[in-house]
């Protein structure tokens, strides 16, 4: 029998059958590249969506501290590549060990001698990754004292950060598998992580933990720094200003100096900010707003909402409708949030505000406002302390405080009938449904659980029974008993004698001052019957003379004023009109020799963004990439921060004049980037070898840059 072979038993193809093949042979390399496209894609979904920005921009500056601490243990001086490849060679001769109980023989205290220790917390963790985390966090819980929140978080970014590192295998409890001979699971989950975090925890407790939690800040608190504020700035400038403005009037035609602005939005902002803290319980943390719906896209807990499949159920959550409060002039956010969007408006952008913008927005020291760059931490956190202690406040108040004002508020101090329940307290809050009540009380309204266990009164004649209902409100509505009524009725009779013994002394001294005016008089009437003729000279017209008072400066558009008032002397109607008239012809011969006492206001809108620059969405650009970005403010702008016109574009007036706070800084960029467009065409890798300093940042680079420019003769050095 014979056997035929593959290509006789295969039938004869055509021409067009054999192009078919040729073309999907040739396509075939488009599914690849397709799929590498949709890796990317997927990756970059994960690293955008699986955290809120505020998260993620927080776990990455812990991992980037971390690593920059691992790092400065092991900066060697550089070798020949001779010495290298003998250290190469010697390393061959050292035998590696295959189980982790060869590495257990090694104390924690020789952990770092292990070449693998400096590269413990790269993406893909190694043996010594667990012992370098445990050793990062207790520098700082113990030695650096920082919160037990603190270095949880720290825990949270490195465990994180390893859980996406290879899909499953660095996900559960640190381990060696012998099958494999690797090293799984997440480092942060290893026994010496969590023995390090358990310390910490009880070191906070046996410190007394909770009682450097941040004070609640209180209704009455929240009006006490509102009192401060306005005897500190004349808010009612502001509120005028805005009024003229709306009613038609342009913002340049009010008189509106640089200082008395600079003022009015720093107590404008904060005012705005704790209103808005209080009423939506944030911590300072704030995106757009539009209107007066506000949306939280940063909420704390609504990814956990989504991933327990309530996006249906939930489609309100982060959604909060502000209504104005009248009766709580300090807590009123629809008033105040208004009033700080139409300042900003009128005063600063000179447009309205764009989707971009930052509802609170930083302020530089030349007082223009970024709309591209949120206000820091710090910044809040100054301004919570000069506010409080201004106010009288005692106490540790940190931007958690607001949060925990708001909410105790409206839990348990509200009027009876306008208090919340549990449950509108915890979806207004954006805690999880599952929380427990007894962690709130105790995270949050641990004044209320003090309160209702507190048994210091237990012998008072009557009982507030705080145990027996929400902060003891059964108290307020219950019938008053025998017994109080007659402890009211003793009271009132006390303080009706005490107020019959104050009117008595009232009158006695009254009668005692009119013995005293009355003999007075009848002195000033006998020596009025024999007038002293020499005591008094004939006044004329001619002969009355102005004397200047003590200088006074009002703020009339921007210029000092010198008034002039007569002596105080009795004179007649002509020579008190004459006076009135020659003060005011004096005043209008002054005006245009006064002496300006304050700036003028730049022109509104006009911003040059600071590097390194601050995205919307948390994440700031590296230093390395800050002249890159000088450059394109140059040439192209910014419209996400504020710059809508190229520097390059810029007329003269627009960084000089009332505009002169911009001339050192458009001038800066302007040497950086011409330096680079100019002198090196644009050549990014002829203008980096020239000037390394680049990588350290503006600032350096802008030093290197004048020096070469000194070099060629192009700049004069000022002579110190």
């Amino acid at each position: 029998m014979v056997r035929l072979s593959k290509s006789s038993a295969k039938a004869p193809q055509s021409p067009n059958c054999t192009q078919k093949k040729a073309a999907r042979k040739k396509g075939s390399a488009t599914p690849k590249a397709a799929l590498a496209d949709v890796q990317k894609c997927k990756d970059l979904g994960i690293e955008t969506h699986l955290q809120a920005n505020n998260t993620r921009a927080n776990y990455a500056g812990h991992v980037r501290r971390g690593r920059q601490w691992l790092a400065s243990y092991f900066k060697t001086p550089a070798i020949s590549e001779s010495e290298r490849g003998d250290i190469a060679s010697d390393n061959l001769l050292i035998p590696m060990p295959s189980s982790p109980a060869s590495f257990d023989m090694h104390s924690d205290n020789d952990a770092h001698d292990d070449p693998a220790f400096k590269d413990a917390f790269d993406r893909i963790p190694n043996r010594c990754s667990h012992k370098a985390l445990a050793l990062f966090m207790s520098l700082k819980g113990f030695h650096e004292n920082l919160s037990k929140t603190t270095v949880e978080s720290i825990r949270s970014a490195f465990k994180k950060m390893w859980d996406l590192s290879d899909g499953d295998t660095y996900r559960g409890k640190w381990h060696f598998d012998e099958a494999r001979r690797r090293w799984e699971g997440n480092p942060a989950d290893s026994a010496d992580v969590y023995d390090v975090l358990s310390s910490i925890k009880h070191k906070a407790s046996a410190e007394g933990g909770d009682r450097t939690h941040s004070m609640a800040m209180t209704k009455d608190y929240m009006d006490r720094v509102l009192r401060w504020h306005q005897a500190a700035c004349p808010l009612e400038i502001a509120l005028h200003m805005i009024e003229k403005t709306m009613s038609g009037a342009q913002p340049s035609d009010l008189h509106l100096d640089f200082e008395t602005r600079k003022q009015l939005t720093q107590h404008l902002e904060q005012i705005a900010l704790a209103a808005s803290g209080w009423t939506l319980w944030t911590r300072c943390n704030f995106d757009r707003a539009s209107y007066f719906e506000i949306f939280l896209s940063n909420r704390k807990g609504w990814q956990k909402k989504v991933d327990k499949g309530q996006w249906e159920v939930d489609l309100r959550s982060n959604h909060y409708k502000i209504y104005p409060r009248p009766e709580m002039l300090a807590c009123d956010n629809f008033f105040w949030m208004l009033v700080w969007i139409k300042w900003l408006e009128f005063f600063h952008y000179g447009r309205t505000l764009h989707p971009n913008d930052f509802l609170f927005p930083v302020m530089g020291a030349n007082s223009v406002v970024h709309p591209g760059q949120p206000i820091s931490h710090d910044t809040v956190q100054k301004w919570i302390n000069e506010s409080t202690a201004g106010a009288g406040i005692l106490g540790n108040f940190s931007t958690h405080c607001f949060r925990r004002g708001g909410a105790q508020y409206w839990f348990m101090f509200a009027p009876v009938g306008q208090r919340w329940t549990l449950a509108k307290v915890r979806w207004w809050g954006g805690w999880a449904e599952g929380e427990h009540r007894d962690t709130l009380v105790r995270y949050l309204l641990d004044e209320l659980h003090a309160y209702e266990t507190d048994y210091s009164d237990a012998l008072a004649p009557i009982s507030r029974g705080a145990d027996v209902s929400l902060a003891g409100e059964h108290a307020l509505a219950r019938p008053a008993s025998t017994e109080e009524l007659r402890m009211v009725h003793a009271s009132v009779a006390a303080d009706v004698n005490c107020l019959r013994n104050d009117i008595s002394s009232v009158n006695n001294s009254l009668h005692s001052l009119t013995n005293v005016v009355v003999q007075a008089a009848c002195t000033t009437a006998t020596t009025l019957q024999h007038p002293d003729s020499s005591r008094f000279s004939v006044v004329s017209d001619l002969s009355c003379t102005e004397t200047p008072s003590p200088p006074y400066a009002p703020p009339v558009g921007g210029v000092s004023i010198t008034a002039v008032s007569a002596q105080p002397l009795i004179l007649s109607r002509p020579v008190a009109s004459k006076i009135a008239t020659s003060h005011s012809t004096h005043v209008k011969a002054s005006s245009p020799s006064a002496r300006i006492t304050s700036r003028q206001l730049p022109t509104p809108g006009l911003v040059i963004p600071r590097v390194p620059v601050l995205r919307p969405n948390g994440t700031t650009n590296p230093k390395t990439k800050s002249w890159k970005d000088i450059v394109t403010h140059w040439l192209v702008g910014d419209p996400d921060q504020g710059l809508t016109t190229p520097l390059k574009d810029w007329p003269r007036e627009w960084y000089q004049g009332a505009n002169r706070q911009f001339a050192s800084k458009y001038h800066q960029r302007a040497t950086i980037a011409l330096e680079f467009i100019n002198q090196y065409d644009s050549n990014e890798a002829r203008f980096l070898a020239a000037y390394p300093e680049a990588e350290l940042g503006h600032t350096q680079l802008l030093k290197a840059v004048n020096k070469a420019r000194t070099a060629r003769g192009e700049r004069v050095s000022r002579t110190k």
